[in-house]
């Protein structure tokens, strides 16, 4: 007969099952939690929500305030903006490891959506800030990340503005591929497409008519084996840019 644990007994494992949880995180060395020191993970646990969304779930909104940082488990999120005349631009992908609301912000300055069913963990800023005078390494990796929002910012522009439909096309499959994609032995290089061919063609400023033709094109090239609706098969033996 099993008899009920001690509540402190009870309390204290609940902490180690946390804190395994946060070490054993699959993206927790590309995220946030990777400057954090082992010894604060349960306080982590214990201020940090998890989220499960379905797809289409508004994580963030264009022009509401922002007081939460996500670190994105697993799913995929897409980043809009509302254009004056009522259409949308996408403006990136976010992939496992990724993290949205870096800067607490009084205005989003995007719509942040899951496209897919996604887990998240969710920390205030509040408590980031609390974090980073513990451990600076914390605010160097937030920093780091903001710098990239505006690289990523900045190679979006020019990707709209100097590159060809098939340029744009073999940029976004290599960006999808880093960070989603994976062997098979049989096929060759799978890489996923989360996203429907709408949001692709958005993000490129293609019409979508462009992007099946430029795609049919790379098929025809031999630079794609397979164009599917969820996700492209490229050799195995390519190098992604």
């Amino acid at each position: 007969m099993n008899l009920p644990l001690h509540p402190k007994e009870a309390q204290d494992r609940i902490r180690v099952s946390r804190s395994l949880g946060c070490a054993l995180c699959t993206v927790r060395e590309q995220s946030v939690c990777a400057a954090m020191h082992q010894k604060d993970l349960p306080e982590v646990e214990q201020r940090m929500a998890r989220r499960h969304a379905q797809a289409g779930t508004a994580l963030l909104t264009e022009g509401e305030p922002n007081e939460t940082l996500f670190v994105l488990v697993k799913g995929s999120v897409r980043l809009s903006k509302q254009l004056e005349d009522g259409r949308r631009q996408v403006t990136g992908f976010l992939f496992p490891g990724d993290m949205l609301g870096v800067r607490k912000t009084d205005i989003c300055a995007y719509t942040a959506e899951t496209l897919e069913e996604s887990y998240l963990c969710r920390f205030t800023h509040g408590f980031m800030d609390q974090a980073a005078e513990r451990a600076p390494a914390v605010s160097d990796r937030l920093l780091h990340r903001a710098q990239n929002e505006y690289h990523r910012a900045q190679e979006h522009i020019v990707l709209l503005g100097k590159r060809t439909a098939i340029e744009r096309v073999e940029c976004f499959i290599d960006m999808v591929d880093r960070a989603i994609g994976h062997d098979d032995n049989t096929r060759g290089r799978v890489v996923p497409l989360p996203m429907p061919r709408q949001d692709i063609a958005d993000y490129l400023g293609l019409r979508l008519e462009t992007l099946s033709r430029a795609l049919g094109q790379l098929r025809k090239a031999g630079t794609l084996y397979e164009v599917n609706k969820h996700y492209l098969i490229r050799p195995a033996a390519r190098e992604s840019a």
